[in-house]
């Protein structure tokens, strides 16, 4: 066992930072949550000097009017999806990549494939143009009949940069 050695000034002021931002754990379903204290901790500004705050991700936009059904829906936040068929659209322009999505779901919807795995990737700090443009382009009158609804992907099959694409079958 070590012997303490006094906590120097500067060691204390950092302790008392951390310290006001801890909250009580979690706790397990079905007991009563105490109410959180409130915390006066450090501003925003501070923990920016400290770290580098990532970006806030993008929030993934609602699916379309018909939706999954529970198990389905289950089964795709769990990335326990079967994927027929996916398309990278990495490297593309925005000219080279919609009628390349066009023409991979279409070519799906012919093979009666039910789901399309579509990568757009992430881009810069999680704006990426193709990313972005994708909702719009599955939103297209020509494909848009053939599609049932989509999903961003799970971690496993590209996460934020990914998303699935549910055929009408």
């Amino acid at each position: 066992m070590t012997k303490d050695r006094p906590i120097k000034p500067d060691e204390k002021k950092i302790w008392g930072r951390v310290a006001r931002t801890v909250r009580p754990r979690r706790r397990p379903h079905g007991h009563r949550a105490a109410k959180p204290y409130p915390l006066s901790g450090p501003s925003r500004e501070d923990f920016a000097n400290m770290l580098r705050v990532p970006p806030q991700a993008a929030e993934a936009p609602k699916a379309l009017p018909q939706s999954l059904d529970l198990n389905r829906d289950k089964k795709t936040r769990r990335g326990q999806v079967s994927i027929d068929t996916k398309i990278d659209l990495h490297d593309m322009t925005q000219a080279q990549a919609r009628p390349a999505l066009q023409r991979a779901i279409i070519r799906a919807s012919n093979r009666n494939y039910k789901c399309l795995l579509v990568i757009t990737g992430k881009g810069m700090r999680g704006e990426g143009i193709l990313r972005r443009s994708f909702i719009g382009w599955i939103e297209d009158p020509t494909i848009r009949p053939l599609i049932a609804t989509y999903a961003q992907a799970h971690i496993r099959h590209g996460g934020s940069g990914a998303w699935y694409v549910f055929l009408k079958g």
